[in-house]
C-alpha cells in the first residue's frame, strides 16, 4: 500500500509545506508519524542534496514507538532515494516517525511517498489512523541554539556539519519532553530580532535582510526562497490556526549582541523591536503564556530582555508573561561546534524554562 504524507494518513509536527502531493520538513524538528501493521515500511523522498556540500545537507532521524532515542539517522545524500524505515521478519503493528534533525538554512527533505507492505501475509497490510497529538503543546522561537546547532560537535571544529545537530538535544525538545509537550520550532541559526550576527570586528555593519519577526509570519520562508525560488509574494503565509500552543518560549538575542554589544542606544534599538516581537507573538497567540529568555551563550542583552518584557507585561495584563534568565555554559560541560551549549548544558537550561512553565500553568 502507497499513501501520500497528507494529514488523512499522517500526523504532522511543526510547521511543514505540502505541495502537490509532497510533505516538505524544513525547520528543525518537524515530522510526520504513521501506524501500520505489516513487515516493511519504505519512504521515497527527494532533497537538493546536490546543490550542497556533504557538510551542509540534510539529515533525518528514524523513531520506533515511543522510543527516546532513534533507531536510524540518515544523511540525504542524493535529491531523489527510497529509504528502508522499518523492516522486521514477522508481521507487527508499529509507529513511525521521521524527524528532520537539521535546520531550515541547509538542504531540503521531502516525503514523495510512504510504502507499507506485509511479506508474510502479502496483501494484508494495514495503515491504522494517525497518532493522536499530544494536549500540550509549545512553540519555540529562536536562533541556533533553538535548533541544536553544533550541539554533537567540538569547540575545535572550523567547520559546521549538519551532521553534529540534533534538536533532540536542544534546550527546545528537552523542554517539550520534562513537560510532555509538543514541540513546534520557528528557529533558524545566526538570525535575530534587528541583526544577524555580525562577527565582533568594530566596524561591522547591521544586516537586517534576513530577521526572525519576518520569518515568523510564513510557513517556511527557507523553503520558499532556497528551494522552490518564489517570490516572497507567493510565499505561503502561517495559519496561526493550525496550531495553538499554551506556551510560547522565545530565545533570541544573542546574535542582536554581535551589534548591540554594550552600546546603549543600540541596545535601546534592540529594546523597542523586541517589544513590537512580543506584541506580534501574542497578537498571534493572544490564548499562550510567553516565556523570554537568553544567557547560555551571551549575556549582554539579559537586563534589556528582561526589561522589555517588563515593559510588555505592564501595557499587556492579559497575557502571562516571564523573563526566564539562563547561566552562561561552563567550559567543563563542555562547548560545540563554535562555542554553541553542549547537550549537558541544554539541560540545565531546560530544567529552568521547564520549572517557570509548571509554575506558570500549573502542569
Amino acid at each position: 500500500m502507497k499513501f501520500q504524507a497528507d494529514k488523512k494518513h499522517v500526523s504532522v509536527t511543526g510547521r511543514t509545506i505540502y505541495r502537490e502531493g509532497i510533505r516538505y520538513l524544513g525547520y528543525s524538528a518537524t515530522s510526520i508519524s504513521f501506524k501500520f501493521v505489516g513487515t516493511k515500511a519504505t519512504a521515497e523522498i527527494v532533497s537538493d542534496a546536490s546543490k550542497h556540500t556533504e557538510k551542509e545537507r540534510a539529515w533525518i532521524a528514524i523513531y520506533y514507538g515511543q522510543d527516546r532515542d532513534p533507531a536510524k539517522r540518515l544523511r540525504l545524500e542524493q535529491d531523489r532515494q527510497t529509504i528502508v524505515l522499518f523492516e522486521t521478519q514477522q508481521t507487527t503493528e508499529q509507529q513511525i516517525t521521521i524527524v528532520k534533525y537539521s535546520e531550515a538554512e541547509y538542504a531540503a527533505c521531502g516525503i514523495v511517498s510512504i510504502e507499507i507492505t506485509d511479506e508474510v501475509n502479502p496483501g494484508e497490510e494495514i495503515l491504522l489512523s494517525p497518532p493522536v497529538h499530544k494536549k500540550r503543546q509549545i512553540e519555540f522561537f529562536g536562533d541556533s541554539i533553538t535548533c541544536g546547532y553544533g550541539v554533537e560537535g567540538d569547540v575545535s571544529d572550523e567547520i559546521f556539519d549538519t551532521a553534529d545537530e540534533n534538536p533532540a538535544k536542544s534546550y527546545s525538545l528537552l523542554t517539550a519532553e520534562l513537560l510532555d509537550a509538543e514541540p513546534n520550532l520557528v528557529s533558524w541559526n545566526g538570525k535575530g530580532v534587528i541583526t544577524a550576527y555580525i562577527g565582533e570586528e568594530e566596524d561591522a555593519q547591521i544586516d537586517d535582510s534576513w530577521l526572525m519577526p519576518m520569518l515568523y509570519e510564513y510557513t517556511d520562508a527557507g523553503l520558499e526562497r532556497d528551494y522552490f525560488a518564489n517570490e516572497q509574494s507567493d510565499w505561503e503565509t502561517w495559519n496561526f490556526e493550525e496550531y495553538k500552543p499554551q506556551l510560547v518560549v522565545i530565545y533570541l538575542g544573542t546574535n542582536d549582541a554581535s551589534y548591540t554589544r554594550d552600546i546603549p542606544d543600540r541596545q535601546k534599538q534592540f529594546k523597542d523591536a523586541y517589544v513590537k516581537l512580543l506584541h506580534q507573538v501574542h497578537e498571534h497567540n493572544p490564548n499562550a503564556a510567553i516565556i523570554t529568555t537568553i544567557g547560555a551563550m551571551d549575556q549582554r542583552l539579559n537586563t534589556v530582555i528582561d526589561a522589555a518584557t517588563a515593559c510588555f507585561a505592564k501595557v499587556t495584563p492579559d497575557c502571562t508573561i516571564r523573563y526566564v534568565q539562563l547561566p552562561l555554559q561552563d567550559e567543563a560541560d563542555g562547548l560545540g561546534t563554535y562555542w554553541h551549549p553542549t547537550e549537558k548544558t541544554n539541560r540545565k537550561c531546560a530544567r529552568l524554562i521547564a520549572d517557570a512553565a509548571k509554575e506558570m500553568l500549573q502542569w
